[in-house]
């Protein structure tokens, strides 16, 4: 999946550097659907990458797991808190958020869809 995104961004036009937080972004993103949408059963995920309204790029994630919100969730990180004081999990949302223009996320019917957005230079 990851190596089609790579891809598609090249053929948008986005420069490398801000390829790599879009890949990082969705690499985030595909990660938690595995681990907590599909949790012990299969499923499937739909990409889409398009061009989006002045000069965007929109990768839209849909999956059909049970409804969640990944925008809703916390995302404070302390980089001054001992490990033992960290929570687990978390930072990948705070990734996705950091190296995105917008994100957007809505339930489809059966689906969960997030929107990923990059600006294009």
């Amino acid at each position: 999946m990851l190596r089609w995104i790579h891809e598609q961004l090249a053929l948008h036009g986005l420069d490398e550097v801000n390829a790599r937080k879009v890949e990082l972004a969705s690499e985030e993103a595909l990660v938690n659907i595995i681990q907590h949408a599909y949790k012990n059963t299969e499923g499937e995920v739909d990409i889409e990458i398009k061009e989006g309204e002045g000069n965007r790029i929109e990768i839209e994630i849909r999956d059909s797991g049970p409804p969640f919100n990944p925008l809703k969730q916390k995302t404070t990180f302390d980089p001054l808190a001992s490990l033992e004081e960290r929570e687990i999990g978390g930072l990948g949302i705070l990734f996705i958020r950091q190296y995105m223009d917008d994100v957007r996320y809505r339930r489809d019917g059966s689906a969960n869809v997030l929107t990923l957005v990059k600006k294009v230079a």
